[in-house]
């Protein structure tokens, strides 16, 4: 039960480092948050939606990257604790 109670510390701790790693600081502005003011019909005939650049691509591509070596790495250390407690059971039983 203890063991398991690591694995899922080490799992919050290392998802923390991963989220905290990918997020931007937030940039002050002058400008208000949120600012009431009345729409206009959006017209049909617009342009399309902006494209993301070739930088912000690499920066998502990256921050996937790391999650999943994350997880990885957060799986492979659940698996040797959990080998190692079993190992230690299997001692004591003796």
């Amino acid at each position: 039960m203890r063991v398991l109670a690591v694995v899922v510390g080490l799992l919050a701790l290392v998802a923390g480092f991963v989220v905290v790693g990918s997020v931007t600081p937030a940039t002050s502005s002058a400008e208000p948050l949120a600012v009431v003011a009345p729409y206009q019909a959006q017209d049909d005939d617009s342009e399309p939606g902006p494209t993301l650049d070739p930088q912000t691509e690499a920066d998502a591509e990256k921050d996937r990257s790391r999650l999943v070596v994350g997880v990885a790495a957060a799986v492979l250390l659940g698996i040797v604790l959990w080998g190692r407690h079993i190992r230690k059971k299997r001692q004591q039983g003796d």
